[in-house]
């Protein structure tokens, strides 16, 4: 009797286990933010929605009024009502909406634009042909698109379809996502077609007064659009999160685009590539994280932990808003249904353990710890040089102060993408109540080890000209020891 109660608890346990191991969460619904772009919205319709997008940063964001007064805000958001027309289609509106979140001055918050390009895609409207970057508040033309190169690369734009050069750059800085100028001025030359279509409603032709490279006489030219899979800067090739190999003289070579991998996988690539370094007697390891996208920091930390020299940490501080949809996302990206009834495994991920227990709501204050590297015989004792530039974003850029801050090496190229101290971790979806247009708005402000706070992103030690290749100049300059 007693055998077959045993075997009873026993099975009773297996098949719970196992429906709790098949618990999930059900897909989001994402036909609520495909948009019909064309479709028109009424002014209070717009006004409640910009109502609705206010009082959400008010409440997810943890210090929405860090650039701006909140009554200077208020005041631009009740100008912005006001001069709203009776009715705006729902893409000229989320143009509004996208220049609003954007005056926050927050990287990280933004307007989705995926469904809105999707429903603009589909109806075959038609996007700028030429590649285009600014310098010296001049529009000069990189290349045609997929075209024959009608124009020189070179060749000063001075007007398309009736705005003035200096107009176009006033508006398309209103849509660049970036912090400081000189970052929205190359986030913009990455893509020059694609914030011309962020900000205005050009769908077909193209008139384009210029200036020749040999000539002070305008000339014009009209140029039919172009259709988005044919663009060329819609054809960035898809790399590997990261790749290591050996160069030349042994030197150590890491490319790093990003920090979403599995965590199990990245550690496995570090040990395997640090052993590599080891057996072949390696003394310089370069660490790439030009177009570093970001992702989780602690992948950051952890790879420091081969080659820094002293205890170190990723960030001094961060603040940290709580909100009920806050732990919402968190728990859908980051922790099983099937076990999240044992609470106390919140408190074993680095993250949850942070809002284990907060109020609804609250701004809870962390203080990173200091983290220990390897011991002197398992780290890497050569030298350390890291390449950035203005694609080295979220995780990246504090990945590459952290390295400056606890003297890790040398930071070769151009400035990061993000400020030294920035807010992020936008994980909750947010839509608009009658556009029906989502956005995302931060939940953590970051705070560097330097506790910099101003409008100033991580300076390498060496600035290498945008132009010229930075690896290039470390093989060149700074390795001593070629064997």
């Amino acid at each position: 009797m007693k055998k077959r109660v045993i075997w009873f608890i026993i099975i009773a346990l297996i098949i719970t286990i196992s429906y709790l191991a098949s618990l999930s969460d059900p897909p989001l619904d994402e036909s609520i933010k495909f948009v019909e772009i064309d479709s028109y919205l009424t002014k209070q319709q717009m006004s409640n929605d910009i109502d609705s997008l206010t009082f959400t940063f008010e409440k997810i964001h943890p210090n929405p009024y860090r650039f701006f007064e909140k009554s200077q805000i208020l005041s631009k958001m009740n100008s912005i009502k006001m001069e709203l027309p009776d009715s705006l289609t729902t893409i000229n509106f989320w143009r509004v909406i996208d220049q609003i979140i954007i005056g926050y001055n927050d990287a990280h918050s933004k307007a989705e634009d995926a469904y809105v390009l999707t429903d603009y895609v589909k109806n075959n409207k038609l996007f700028f042909p030429l590649s285009a970057r600014i310098h010296n508040n001049k529009i000069l033309v990189s290349h045609s698109e997929n075209l024959e190169q009608i124009l020189p690369e070179g060749t000063e734009i001075k007007q398309i379809n009736g705005k003035t050069d200096k107009e176009i750059i006033g508006d398309l800085f209103k849509h660049a996502t970036r912090e400081t100028q000189s970052l929205k001025q190359l986030e913009i030359s990455d893509d020059f077609g694609f914030y011309l279509w962020k900000t205005y409603d050009w769908s077909s032709d193209f008139r384009i007064h210029y200036i020749n490279n040999d000539s002070t006489n305008f000339d014009s030219i009209a140029l039919n659009g172009i259709e988005w899979e044919n663009r060329k800067t819609s054809k960035k090739s898809e790399s590997e999160s990261y790749v290591f190999k050996l160069l030349a003289n042994e030197v150590g070579y890491m490319k790093i685009t990003n920090f979403n991998s599995d965590e199990k996988e990245i550690e496995h690539f570090y040990k395997q590539s640090f052993k590599s370094l080891s057996d072949n007697n390696s003394s310089h390891l370069i660490l790439d994280f030009r177009g570093h996208i970001g992702g989780a920091d602690s992948y950051g930390e952890n790879l420091a932990k081969y080659f820094a020299k002293e205890p170190y940490r990723k960030l001094s501080k961060a603040y940290w808003k709580i909100t009920p949809g806050f732990k919402e996302a968190f728990d859908r990206k980051f922790v099983p249904k099937s076990i999240r009834w044992f609470k106390p495994i919140y408190l074993v991920n680095e993250y949850s353990s942070i809002f284990y227990g907060a109020e609804p709501n609250e701004l809870v204050i962390v203080n990173y710890e200091m983290k220990n590297p390897l011991s002197k015989e398992k780290r890497f004792l050569g030298n350390v040089y890291l390449i950035t530039d203005h694609n080295t974003f979220s995780a990246g850029s504090i990945f590459a102060e952290m390295f400056k801050h606890f003297n890790m090496g040398r930071i070769i190229g151009q400035p990061t993408g993000n400020l030294y101290s920035f807010n992020g971790f936008a994980l909750a979806d947010f839509t608009l109540p009658n556009s029906k247009l989502s956005y995302q708005v931060s939940s953590v402000y970051n705070v560097a080890n330097n506790e910099e706070e101003g409008m100033k992103s991580v300076e390498p030690d060496i600035i290498i000209d945008i132009e010229k290749d930075p690896l290039e100049y470390i093989i060149n300059n700074l390795l001593d020891d070629k064997k």
